[in-house]
């Protein structure tokens, strides 16, 4: 018992500091399928490589835009639509299903869901 109460003024803090650099690092946007690790700013070329087929595919674009001169939110019929993609994975009931998103095929954010079916 002495030793413990000994350690514990430097243990306790040295892992509060591992459990925030663990969720700081899952925070930025990360997903681990098949052994390998995705993150924001791959391609979803990468990202197929890497984990396969989603469960779920969602495509839209929106069309380009520009604030004119007085203030007013206008198209740009000059430039190509931006391109959204959610790709959700469902990695089976004991593993949270992931969502991510992505414009113009680089993904911007990486979402954990609820558990997988």
């Amino acid at each position: 018992m002495k030793y413990l109460s000994l350690l514990s003024p430097v243990l306790l803090p040295m892992g509060l500091i591992l459990m925030s650099v663990s969720l700081s690092a899952n925070a930025g946007g990360a997903m681990h399928c098949k052994q390998q690790v995705v993150n924001t700013g791959d391609t979803l070329t990468t990202v197929l490589d890497k984990c396969g087929s989603p469960s779920d595919i969602r495509e839209y674009s929106l069309p380009a835009t520009y604030l004119n001169s007085d203030g007013d939110r206008v198209f740009d019929p000059s430039k190509l639509p931006t391109e959204y993609q959610e790709w959700t994975y469902d990695f089976g009931p004991t593993r949270l299903m992931r969502r991510l998103y992505a414009t113009d095929n680089k993904v911007t954010k990486i979402e954990s869901l609820g558990y997988g079916h």
